[in-house]
């Protein structure tokens, strides 16, 4: 779907038919809340429309409270072979190693503002329900930061044949998944694969950017003649 922004309908009713209420009711699920839509700034932003109908904006304010710096990285393991680890280390030699322990950063806070947008937007949500998928798409009229009319553009309730044939696929799918993970663990747990490690992949990834270097000698070699 791309970028989009997300829409949380937190109190407004939206109209449905029969068959998706009772589906709804026969499943003991809620009505779908959260819906997406690329009517907006298609930034991956959060919007609310509470019960009476008016937008909110969810926006990040610094609080000018320091907290400790959490890497996403801390946790890495560089399990790449030497060769290639003293590659990129003489590579970024100049490169200056801060590291994060014991370092700050300023606290961020989510605080929800109102929007005063007028648009015509379309929202869709998409959500499985019971085993199968509940798809709603809506159009919603805001003047002003304020809800004036919705309309349901398209529903549909994925059949149970259908169901069961994705499921199917699904379970497959990860089956095979999980297959290549316990034979990817049992090859590493090999006498040989440390050598391996340390042979045939600097070997790839050498013989990689030799070609690389070798094509970009060769495409500004002629690029000259380009148009001649």
């Amino acid at each position: 779907m791309g970028m989009f922004d997300t829409i949380v309908v937190a109190g407004l009713k939206l109209k449905a038919p029969k068959e998706v209420t009772n589906f709804l009711k026969a499943n003991n699920a809620e009505f779908p809340k959260e819906y997406q839509t690329k009517d907006l700034d298609c930034s991956l932003s959060n919007y609310k429309i509470n019960a009476e109908g008016v937008v909110y904006y969810e926006e990040r304010k610094f609080t000018g409270k320091k907290i400790p710096c959490i890497s996403p990285f801390s946790c890495w393991q560089d399990k790449r072979s030497w060769l290639e680890r003293t590659y990129w280390k003489f590579k970024f030699k100049d490169l200056k190693q801060s590291s994060l322990k014991n370092q700050v950063t300023e606290e961020v806070k989510n605080i929800w503002n109102k929007c005063k947008i007028t648009n015509t937007l379309t929202m869709l949500s998409y959500d499985e329900i019971g085993g199968r998928n509940l798809t709603l798409d809506y159009e919603v009229k805001i003047v002003e930061g304020k809800v004036k009319s919705t309309k349901l553009l398209r529903w549909e309730i994925e059949s149970q044949a259908a169901a069961s044939k994705r499921h199917k696929t699904d379970a497959e799918f990860k089956a095979k998944i999980d297959t290549s993970i316990i034979q990817r663990r049992a090859f590493q747990s090999k006498w040989y694969y440390p050598i391996l490690k340390e042979t045939v992949n600097p070997f790839i990834f050498f013989s990689k950017i030799i070609i690389q270097k070798i094509c970009n000698k060769i495409i500004n070699w002629t690029y000259r003649w380009y148009g001649v």
